[in-house]
């Protein structure tokens, strides 16, 4: 998968926004008529935090929770597109570009089998550190 710092930067935005929202939100006076705004905002916030950390490790399974963090952003989307307000007007617009965002990432070439079966790099992240020196001193 290829890096690119604006998915990122997408993604942990959409979490910060959403976070703030969802914060903003539960403080109204009529809270009632904000539960699925908050709860879709917090969700949105999880999912793309989520994908974020996936995304920034290449790990395989990025794919799969960018496509329920489409699914999120649509729903989270759509309830901010019913609503009044700068935030939600905010909200939409981001959760956009991270719906954005997560097609280009189902876009991205999946790595071949060929490829990583060629590789003999470990899949350990303390590669090049001599775990027994840690173990027996």
């Amino acid at each position: 998968m290829i890096w690119n710092k604006t998915i990122y930067d997408t993604l942990t935005g959409c979490a910060a926004l959403c976070d703030e929202s969802a914060t903003e939100s539960s403080r109204a006076a009529d809270i009632e008529n904000w539960y699925r705004f908050i709860f879709l905002n917090l969700d949105c916030a999880d999912l793309c935090r989520q994908v974020a950390m996936l995304y920034v490790r290449g790990s395989e399974n990025t794919r799969l929770l960018a496509q329920t963090c489409i699914e999120v952003c649509e729903k989270c989307a759509n309830e901010a597109q019913q609503l009044t307000g700068e935030r939600a007007k905010q909200v939409y617009a981001m959760c956009q570009q991270t719906i954005v965002s997560c097609s280009s990432i189902l876009k991205m070439d999946a790595p071949r089998e060929a490829d990583t079966i060629a590789t003999s790099t470990p899949a350990s992240l303390f590669y090049g550190i001599d775990l027994r020196d840690a173990l027996y001193n």
